[in-house]
């Protein structure tokens, strides 16, 4: 099995996972192995699809993973929580940084695909996309720095 993108859950522990050789699928491995969270394989019926794309795959996992998250919350010392919330930090960043480097394969690509472009309409439409790739990049990037500077400078009693 070909993995396209491997990433840390950001709400969770475990990985998210884009398998497959087009057409791709998503996974969300926990600490009872594949499909003990879900997999648009059909281990959860509600999100049984195949993906022509495997950043849009990601996009959709990380999606279903966060809105089907529910973060328990047990009250602990504030050390704890603090670390807690420096890794979660950590994984959300990590997430970001993975999103921007899937975009940027992508964009690769457009910028090959454009060399066999044979009209000025299907470069613009090329070169349109490829700038707003880049500026999404740009914006998960700086977002994933931010988020580890949170990370880094967490308040401590």
């Amino acid at each position: 099995m070909i993995i396209q993108h491997r990433i840390e859950r950001p709400y969770e522990p475990g990985h998210i996972e884009v398998y497959g050789d087009e057409p791709y699928e998503w996974r969300i491995l926990d600490h009872s192995g594949p499909c003990g969270a879900a997999d648009s394989a059909g281990c959860v019926a509600a999100c049984d699809a195949s993906y022509s794309s495997a950043e849009v795959a990601l996009r959709d996992a990380i999606t279903f993973d966060a809105d089907d998250s529910v973060v328990p919350i047990f009250f602990r010392h504030g050390a704890d929580a603090e670390l807690e919330n420096a890794a979660q930090t950590h994984r959300t960043a990590d997430s970001l940084r993975a999103m921007a480097l899937a975009l940027k394969s992508a964009a690769s690509q457009a910028v090959l695909d454009s060399r066999h472009a044979t009209d000025d309409e299907a470069q613009d439409y090329l070169q349109a996309r490829s700038e707003v790739m880049e500026r999404m990049i740009q914006q998960l990037e700086e977002c994933a720095e931010g988020l580890r500077d949170i990370g880094v400078s967490a308040p401590s009693d």
